[in-house]
């Protein structure tokens, strides 16, 4: 008797598990916050989500080409420090970390402009999402090409 109730039990809990609960409500995500999060994630993830091919591609490459330059930098500096380290004479070791210095210095400058990469995408993206998605104030960020002149630029404009 004492088995049967144990086995009841079991049964009974483990139907339980199977039956289907009530159905919860999931929270759909705001695509205007989900465009953010992208971006957030990596330059121009946003902005291919929402289909913005153009961009993305312009905001990923040179987020890529940025990251990149300091990771090469890097392996340089590295290498003159080692050389700083191994010179025999003073004239050498000065050199040598006279090219630590630039090596360094380059490596901080690709550091800076992936973080305005990062920055103008985020700026981009939210301006954009503000629009598509009806918020009431925008900031556009439009980069452009002078066929004339060959030059590059950029433009932006606020509206209240």
């Amino acid at each position: 008797m004492r088995r049967l109730k144990g086995w009841l039990l079991l049964a009974a809990l483990l139907a339980g598990l199977s039956l289907p609960a009530a159905e919860e409500k999931k929270a759909v995500p705001d695509p205007w916050r989900r465009a953010l999060e992208r971006s957030l994630l990596f330059p121009g993830l946003g902005q291919l989500g929402e289909k913005q091919y153009a961009k993305a591609a312009v905001f990923a490459s040179a987020e890529i080409a940025c990251l990149a330059q300091a990771f090469i930098q890097a392996v340089r500096g590295n290498d003159a420090y080692r050389g700083y380290r191994g010179a025999k004479d003073a004239a050498a070791a000065g050199e040598w970390r006279r090219q630590t210095e630039k090596y360094d210095r380059r490596r901080n400058t690709a550091l800076l402009a992936s973080a305005g990469v990062w920055v103008l995408n985020m700026i981009d993206i939210f301006v954009f999402a503000k629009k598509k998605y009806g918020r009431q104030a925008a900031v556009a960020f439009q980069p452009y090409y002078d066929h004339e002149n060959h030059a590059f630029g950029a433009v932006l404009t606020c509206h209240f």
